[in-house]
């Protein structure tokens, strides 16, 4: 722990005494315990103070001890979840026990106890339901409890697959992706309006999640199943004590141990037999792909006991889980594409047939022509000829490219299915718990977790020049205190501790490699540290490449929060303060470290260098490979960095029992979020908009003799440059962080009736600044040495395949050369005073308790954002320039595109892109506000969304053989967070991405009705009743509407209803009605205009979601206290295909447009879990 987090820990924890000090419940939003109040009251109602009040939990035998207020009201918080007994004492009545009394995550159970007069000695004993009604909180959320977590059918044991469950919940990820060590994706739920992994996961209160940038968080640790006692998915909390998130959060509870040892052992089979085929497999004739999966573990709990020396019943107890995952299984990243036998020895004729889109031209024939264009020669019969295809190329075709597995797309993509590809995957993790009562004044428990995965995979090739390594490494702490100075005053005091790493690197065998094998020149191999050097990276566009990435990133989370509650009368209060600290480190080593070759249309179009492209670039780029001429390249020198930022929250809450109907939840939330810094300094900070570069004379000078009349010499600036992190006045901080950011919240729940409740609330939640919202700018401190091509538009070319970085390694400046930093390449810099986006949330509904059981709920709820950032390019090509056309504009293309004298020709340091050392420049380029730089980004915080829903649910706890749990949420959101254009001045209002107006969920458990303590088969004899008992079937199923289909910048003349298809005509090849109006000639595409066509529309949709998980479970007791559990789970039972809409041809100039372009279906095929389980 650095000293800079070591100081701020120390100071919060000061804080937060002295905020306790000064000031005086239900628990804090992020606790994972519960709490039981209520009042004692004589049977004519008259309220009892003084009265003895024990709270028991009966597994573990420890009691809590209370007095009733003036207002005879006794306040139990942080209660493990579990069964508890409540006893009332109080001189002249009879002793009063209540039990069965079932505390779930982050309840809070109002029980009103009535006692009767009498002698001490006499004992009324009550057994009753634990409350169904939310009677204290406005609060809304689910909690999926024991025996949902248990036995409701889970790939992978994977409880966070349960999430989904809970109403106003999306899952918007990778379906695929479902296993406990990926961490993006089963945490992928957008809740209420709030965009997926924006929401906090708590385990035992204290955060489970890690930085991943993108304003989004990550899960870095998943509990097995077993160890984990219930959790609650919290959609819409209106307490103050809840912060770090836009307003979701899901709290875990881990068990504990108890007085008597319990545990498991469990073993789950996956085999490909009990698989069904994948979807494009079965058409595609490809048979089922192979692959091993074992899952095991355990977990163990009770008492701490050291025989002679300590008995801990009742006392000191201990849980213990384990759990190992090995699988080896072909990973899905699509289909690849690779050339085809033609296509790798220069023959692209195949293609030519197809159309004359896909026509190869000879770049060696460039030739300047009238109006600033240039003009080739096609090859003919698109067949290059030997002598000019480089030798490097023709080695790495020979010795490392593969060929194609199948015939693929009528234009040869997707034609490298490779089933046999497989990703090995190691897997375990630890977790401990063990909680201890010091007295009956206080509690406390630790928890340490650990997990490791380790993979490799993507071995597309073969052989050394494609594979990667990954692993994630997970270490998590968290001590917790509750201390009670008396009956009405509570104190705890929470440490968490998350560290989360993430590793990758390329093929090991490539270690070292030696380029000169590959037939590059000596000098270029000997410019890279062998431990550095690996296969050079080859970028084809549309085609499978050798990219690999590298790095070795741990990030680390402190939490520390303390809450103070006291109970005043009918208010229960509590206050405290909440800090974290995040930290993130990363060393990169990705094999573009050793030199990346980017290869497209732009050498083998034609005729014309600004004619349009090939259909994804097919053909084409693979011809400039064969050439040895790529478009760009590059040899990247990263630098590392030691990110961090904190977090402060103060808060205070009252919960105030107005009447015994109403009660009122009232609070108030401040934050500041501290800037990111890096620990030395080695970022960006922000740009000065006025700073003169010292290039500007001359430059102007250049230009004065071929000036671009849209900007009159005098208006021909060269200005604005890069600041940074320490220097020439700066501060460490690399922005201003809002200082007002205070968050009120209001909640109440009202008793119409003793079976019907409304409850609602409103609460403002802000998301994130600082290390969770992107990383630090190393522009400057990270170089790269740029590949120059050519500097007159390949007239002549200069660096190719066979001689490149002729003129070595450029050295990293850091910040010593100030606003020049970067001149002639594209920079990215931090906005000095950015917004904290804010989410307003509010809902009413309704809970009524029905007869058997049932509890129904029926709530709006509405969310709107507000400043949401929005990254802009700040140096486009001002709309006034651009053409407003709705058809192709050649004219203007023409006139924007041509080149024209460069005004920073001899100006711009090596480091510079070729596009500004060049002798000509495309004139749309002087036209841009910042003409000395490429991309000019930053943010703003003008983005808004909002979100309104219906929610209906449905919940019956298990009882009498059965549960039941139905969600159904009716919902619209909408968003304004994108730019069509990037100098548009608002962005545009339009459906969001995330948007799934119908989604339902329905789970339950039931126990078969025959066997022993059945209503039937009860008395057969014990043979038949070992048979027949201890059956149970489960499921659940999920319908969710599909996504909104993206559009590109394309031309539609026709009635955009009429895109759509009725369901019964949607199919795999022709998804939407490809008929209904594009224009898709590719030399009719729009280029350089003014963008109108939107982003989405809410009738043209993905595929939607329609998945059945049933599981069938038989128990078998083998002892009073011991049983086997056989269980098969059959998971997408009915085999629903999930298309993968990103994988969905939108381009209109495609001869795969509307169709899908996949290998596999986005979900899996039906799978068959086989398992086994031994309880004791």
């Amino acid at each position: 722990m650095n000293s800079e987090t070591t100081r701020a820990i120390r100071v919060s924890i000061l804080v937060g005494f002295v905020i306790m000090a000064l000031s005086s419940s239900p628990l804090p939003a992020q606790e994972a315990r519960g709490t039981i109040t209520g009042k004692v009251t004589d049977t004519n109602k008259a309220v009892v103070a003084g009265a003895s009040v024990k709270v028991t939990n009966l597994a573990m035998g420890t009691t809590l001890s209370l007095v009733t207020n003036e207002e005879g009201i006794f306040h139990a918080p942080y209660l493990i979840p579990g069964s508890y007994q409540i006893t009332v004492e109080m001189m002249g009545f009879k002793k009063y026990i209540r039990d069965g009394i079932l505390v779930r995550v982050n309840d809070i159970l109002e029980i009103n106890i009535e006692i009767e007069v009498g002698a001490v000695d006499q004992t009324v004993t009550v057994t009753a339901e634990t409350p169904a009604l939310e009677t204290a909180s406005g609060s809304m959320g689910k909690v999926i409890d024991s025996r949902r977590i248990s036995e409701l059918p889970m790939p992978h044991g994977q409880p966070y697959n349960l999430i989904g469950l809970a109403g106003g919940v999306a899952f918007t990820r990778d379906p695929r992706l479902d296993r406990p060590f990926e961490p993006t994706h089963i945490v992928g739920y957008a809740m209420d309006g709030t965009r997926a992994n924006r929401s906090d996961v708590t385990i035992d209160g204290a955060p489970a999640t890690s930085t991943a940038g993108n304003n989004e968080v990550i899960s870095s640790y998943v509990p097995p199943a077993d160890i984990i006692q219930e959790f609650k998915v919290q959609t819409a909390t209106f307490d103050a004590s809840l912060g770090n998130t836009e307003g979701g959060v899901t709290n875990l509870s881990l068990k504990s141990g108890t007085n008597q040892l319990h545990g498991t052992a469990y073993w789950t089979k996956m085999a490909p037999s009990l698989f069904a085929n994948d979807f494009f497999a079965n058409r595609n004739g490809i048979p089922k792909t192979d692959f091993t999966y074992d899952r095991w573990g355990g977990t163990a709990g009770g008492p701490v006991l050291f025989p002679k020396l300590y008995n801990g019943r009742s006392r000191t107890f201990f849980m213990w889980g384990y759990e190992g995952i090995h699988e080896s299984r072909p990973r899905n990243n699509g289909v690849p594409t690779v050339p085809t036998e033609k296509m790798r020895t220069g023959d692209f004729s195949e293609l030519l047939a197809l159309g004359p889109q896909y026509q190869i031209y000879n770049p060696f024939t460039r030739r300047a022509i009238a109006g600033g264009r240039f003009q080739q020669d096609p090859f003919p019969g698109n067949i290059i000829p030997p002598r000019l295809i480089n030798p490097i190329a023709r080695n790495f075709v020979d010795n490392y490219l593969a060929k194609p597995r199948t015939a693929g797309n009528p234009d040869g993509t997707n034609n490298f299915a490779n089933p046999s590809l497989p990703e090995i995957i190691t897997y375990y993790t630890h977790t401990i718990r063990v909680d201890h009562t010091v007295s009956e004044k206080q509690r406390i428990f630790v928890r340490g977790s650990f997990y490791k995965r380790d993979s490799n995979y993507n071995n597309y090739f073969g052989n050394i020049s494609t594979g990667n390594w990954f692993q994630f490494l997970s270490r998590a702490g968290t001590i917790d205190d509750v201390y009670t100075f008396n009956a009405t005053t509570v104190l705890n005091v929470r440490y968490g501790y998350n560290r989360f790493v993430r590793v990758q690197a390329g093929n090991p065998g490539a270690k070292g490699f030696d380029l000169t094998t590959l037939g590059f020149p000596a000098s270029y191999n000997n410019l890279i540290p062998s431990d550095i050097r690996h296969f050079p990276r080859f970028d084809i566009a549309g085609y499978q490449g050798t990219g690999t990435p590298g790095q070795w990133m741990p990030t680390d989370t402190h939490s520390i929060i303390a809450t103070l509650n006291k109970v005043k009368g009918t208010h229960s209060i509590k206050t405290g303060m909440e800090f974290r600290a995040y930290r993130e480190n990363n060393i990169f080593s990705a094999n573009d470290q050793t030199g990346t070759f980017t290869f497209d249309t732009t050498w083998t179009r034609g005729p014309l260098d600004n004619s349009p492209g090939a259909p994804g670039n097919l053909g084409q780029s693979f011809a400039a490979f064969l050439l040895g001429l790529p478009t760009s390249g590059s040899i990247n020198q990263p630098a590392s960095y030691a990110e961090q930022s904190t977090t402060w929250g103060l808060f205070v809450h009252d919960d105030w029992k107005v009447s015994p109907r109403l009660t009122i939840n009232i609070g108030l939330r401040y934050e500041v979020e501290g800037a990111l810094t890096e620990r030395f300094d080695r970022s960006v900070t922000g740009f000065d908009f006025n700073a003169v570069q010292p290039i500007e004379e001359a430059a102007r000078a250049n230009y004065v003799r071929n000036p671009t009349p849209e900007v009159p010499v005098s208006q021909f600036n060269v200005r604005g440059g890069l600041l940074f992190a320490g220097v020439g006045g700066q501060g460490r901080g690399l922005y201003n962080t809002p200082k007002k950011n205070f968050m009120p919240r209001f909640g109440f729940a009202y008793k119409l009736t003793e079976k019907t409740v409304v409850r609602g609330g409103y609460g403002i939640f802000f998301g994130f600044l600082g290390a969770r919202r992107g990383d630090v700018v190393q522009s400057g401190f990270s170089t790269s040495t740029p590949l120059t091509v050519t500097l007159n538009n390949g007239l002549t070319f200069i660096e190719t395949l066979s001689n490149p970085f002729q003129n070595g390694l450029q050295t990293a400046p850091g910040a010593s050369l100030g606003i020049r930093t970067f001149l002639g390449q594209s920079i990215t810099f931090f906005n000095q005073n950015p917004e904290t986006s804010y989410m307003q949330r509010w809902q009413i509904g309704f809970q009524r308790e029905l007869g058997g059981g049932f509890v129904a709920e029926a709530s709006y709820v509405g969310n709107r954002g507000t400043d949401i950032e929005i990254v802009r390019n700040l140096n486009v090509t001002p709309q006034r320039f651009l053409s407003r056309s709705p058809v192709r504009d050649d004219a203007t293309n023409n006139y924007l595109g041509a080149s024209v004298p460069n005004p920073f020709a001899g100006l711009m340091p090596s480091s510079a892109s070729a596009t500004f050392r060049s002798s000509t420049i495309a004139r749309e380029r002087l036209l841009r506000p910042f003409p000395h730089f490429d991309n000019v980004t930053s943010t703003t915080y003008d983005g808004y969304s909002w979100y309104h829903s219906l929610q209906l649910g449905l919940e019956k706890r298990f009882s009498k053989g059965y549960l039941v749990g139905v969600n159904y949420t009716f919902s619209k959101f909408m968003q304004a967070t994108e730019l069509l254009n990037q100098d548009d001045p608002r962005p545009a209002e339009v459906i969001s991405d995330l948007d799934r107006p119908h989604k339902l969920s329905i789970s339950g458990i039931y126990e078969l009705p025959f066997g022993k303590g059945r209503p039937l088969l009860a008395g057969v004899n014990k043979f038949a009743l070992k048979i027949i008992s201890g059956w149970q079937i489960a499921g659940i199923y999920t319908f969710q509407s599909g996504a909104p289909l993206e559009w590109g910048n394309i031309i539609f003349n026709g009635d955009l209803k009429s895109i759509r298809l009725p369901e019964e005509q949607q199919t795999v090849d022709r998804w939407f009605n490809t008929d209904a109006g594009f224009v898709k000639a590719s030399n009719q595409q729009l280029v350089r205009n003014v963008r109108t066509f939107p982003f989405r529309f809410g009738f043209i949709r993905g595929d939607k979601i329609d998945n059945y998980d049933l599981s069938v479970i038989k128990k078998t007791d083998v002892g009073e206290s011991k049983r086997i559990e056989f269980r098969a789970e059959f998971l997408n039972a009915f085999n629903h295909p999930l298309f993968n809409a990103a994988q969905l041809n939108r381009d209109p100039t495609s001869a795969s447009f509307g169709r899908y372009n996949s290998s596999t279906q986005a979900n899996y095929p039906r799978r068959i879990q086989l398992g086994l389980k031994f309880v004791f």
